[in-house]
């Protein structure tokens, strides 16, 4: 059982590294300036474009289309102003945020693994502070057993720093993998991230998972991700390499990236085109196409 586990975490883990290179043009990272608002990881974090034109907006839709055309489609959901819902065309993952007053108390994250089971996530968020610092729940695997996740937040200042995630079964409370994130900022942009799963010692060995990502050649335009709750972000960028916000501690858009794994070394450049209020509205890279539609 722990082998198969494992295997299935592995291969699930490396499916979505090998989709990074077309997903990291996707999920361009956003800025809560957080000395404007002084809200930094509650409810719903405010940008400016940086420009002479201050106008703020959501995104709605995000489209992607990789070489081979095939198309996704996700869908922000707001109410009174704040995100309640993400939902994807393809049924391949959606988000549930529950709110107390302006705050995100628990994030439900519905995705599917590599062989079309289900996967529930649901986090319950803790505050001190202002900042978000933990969380917990259970994710359970369709099929494979339930377990739980407790998930630290460390900041530098006010940047995040690290995010570290340990899972146990919840049926035995025996560890099963630790999943630790490090972030690397230039001013206010991120400029290095390594992601490194951990197995816990068991009848098999199995070598670590490390992915290490540097992000360079900012524009000076806002991100289109810029009004999301941080909350969410610090959220599933941890838990959701495919489909979010994985950078999204940024002011700007990078336009070239290194990605190192195990076993692959590769650099992807990107090119956008902006609305008059200095938002992306179009990227273009080797790997494929996104297109962003905003609510003001």
């Amino acid at each position: 059982y722990f082998k198969k586990l494992t295997l299935q975490t592995e291969n699930q883990t490396m499916k979505k590294i090998c989709f990074l290179i077309f997903v990291l043009f996707i999920i361009a990272s956003c800025s809560p300036n957080q000395d404007i608002n002084g809200d930094y990881l509650r409810g719903v974090s405010y940008s400016s474009n940086g420009g002479t034109n201050a106008t703020i907006k959501n995104v709605e839709t995000v489209t992607t289309v990789d070489a081979a055309g095939d198309k996704i489609v996700a869908t922000y959901n707001y109410t009174g102003g704040q995100l309640t819902s993400v939902t994807s065309s393809d049924n391949s993952f959606s988000y549930q945020l529950t709110y107390t007053g302006d705050d995100i108390t628990k994030i439900l994250y519905k995705s599917v693994d590599d062989t079309g089971k289900d996967i529930t996530n649901t986090q319950v968020l803790t505050y001190s502070a202002g900042k978000l610092t933990k969380s917990e729940g259970d994710v359970v695997f369709a099929g494979s057993g339930t377990f739980t996740s407790s998930t630290i937040y460390s900041y530098d200042g006010d940047k995040i720093k690290s995010i570290i995630t340990k899972v146990k079964d919840k049926a035995t409370s025996s560890e099963r993998y630790t999943i630790q994130t490090d972030y690397g900022f230039s001013g206010s942009n991120v400029s290095n991230f390594k992601y490194t799963l951990t197995y816990a010692a068991g009848p098999i060995t199995q070598p670590p998972i490390i992915l290490n990502i540097t992000l360079s050649n900012y524009d000076s335009y806002n991100n289109p991700f810029g009004t999301l709750p941080m909350a969410f972000k610090l959220v599933s960028a941890q838990f959701d390499l495919e489909n979010n916000a994985l950078y999204g501690f940024s002011k700007n858009n990078y336009k070239t990236t290194n990605i190192k794994t195990n076993t692959d070394n590769t650099t992807v450049n990107f090119s956008y085109s902006y609305d008059t209020d200095g938002y992306p509205i179009l990227g273009t890279s080797s790997a494929g196409t996104v297109s962003y539609e905003y609510v003001k």
